[in-house]
Formats: structure tokens, sequence, C-alpha cells
């Protein structure tokens, strides 16, 4: 779990920095629990989002963590971008390539899906 350090720590950041009014304004007007921590999160959308994209970059990018500890066991330990380094040094460039478009086609999914829902809480961009 590279990536729980990052969430935690930016989520923890970000809820602590919300205005204190949302939640008892949501719990006064009788909220149940779970519906007064949805009003906040819709509340922290985007700090929220750059705490995903936060833990995605960091996950993405532990290929020499991943390497050192995991081992880069295939099955059990391997992800793309040990797997792209493996195939690197065996020398199978096109395998290679082939996981670094996959990894890089992910990547853009998840930017442009973060950025249509940031078009969409950004009030100047109506």
């Amino acid at each position: 779990m590279v990536c729980a350090p990052v969430i935690i720590c930016m989520s923890q950041a970000a809820f602590t920095s919300v205005d204190r009014r949302a939640w008892e304004t949501s719990r006064t007007l009788g909220a149940p629990w779970f519906s007064a921590v949805w009003t906040l999160c819709r509340e922290l959308k985007m700090p929220l989002l750059l705490a995903i994209v936060a833990a995605f970059s960091r996950i993405v990018t532990e290929v020499g963590c991943s390497m050192m500890v995991g081992g880069n066991i295939m099955n059990v330990t391997r992800n793309i971008p040990t797997a792209i380094a493996l195939e690197t040094s065996k020398g199978d460039f096109a395998q290679a390539i082939a996981l670094g478009l996959v990894l890089l086609i992910l990547s853009l999914i998840l930017n442009f899906m973060l950025g249509t829902l940031r078009g969409r809480a950004d009030p100047r961009s109506h």
C-alpha cells in the first residue's frame, strides 16, 4: 500500500480545512452521519480528487521500491512498471513499449475523467 499514506494525509488535510459549519448544518437539518460525510465529500471534491491523482502517480512511479521489496515475481508481485523494466532489461523493447502505452493510456483516461469532473465543479467554467 504505497498510496495509503498519501491519500490519508491529503484527505485529512482537506477535511480539517473545510468549514465546520457545513458539517453542523447538515447534521442540524437532520441528515444521518453518512449523508453528512457525503456532503463534506462533495464540498471537498477537488482536494479529494487531487489526493487520488497524487496516489495514482505514486503507484505508477514506484518501480524501484517494487523491484527492491517485491522482487518482481511473476503473478505475485509484478506490476506494469516492473514489467516494463524487466522487458527492457531482456531487450524486448516492443513489449516494453506496448506496456508503456497501456500505462500512458490509463493515465490519460484518469486525467481526462478528473478534468471533466473538475470542469463541472469549477464555477468559473460556466
